[in-house]
């Protein structure tokens, strides 16, 4: 009789954790958002940009925690499009609802671009020459 109580962790992830593929996409829009906020973070601590400093702490902090709770929703309420749908709106509100400074000159790369590579700035206004291997 007690063999039937034993329950397993393959029947725990079978039962409480949702299996489909747009779990990996829920993933994939968490891990975005989360590095949207760290690059807008970056940029604000290399520039002292006050824009980036609302970006990544007014906003980015408060949009990586709403995703990571719509991909928790996701994985133990096997709710897809709730939980897909939660990360999605944070993903859109992450991009565009703080207006930015334009740091990035017309010769910037796309790479350059993605992971928030700009030139150091003292607090005095004057830039610091990029380092060995730095554009």
């Amino acid at each position: 009789m007690a063999d039937n109580y034993h329950i397993g962790i393959r029947e725990i992830t079978t039962y409480c954790m949702a299996s489909t593929y747009l779990l990996y996409v829920t993933i994939f829009g968490v891990i975005g958002v989360a590095f949207l906020w760290l690059r807008d973070a970056r940029i604000f601590y290399r520039t002292g940009d006050q824009t980036y400093r609302k970006a990544a702490y007014m906003g980015g902090v408060l949009f990586t925690a709403f995703a990571s709770m719509g991909g928790i929703y996701f994985a133990y309420q096997q709710a897809e499009f709730l939980g897909l749908g939660i990360v999605l709106i944070a993903l859109y509100l992450q991009g565009g609802r703080v207006e930015r400074t334009k740091l990035f000159g017309s010769g910037a790369t796309a790479t350059d671009r993605l992971l928030g590579t700009v030139p150091i700035q003292i607090s005095g206004g004057a830039k610091i020459p990029p380092k060995k291997g730095e554009k």
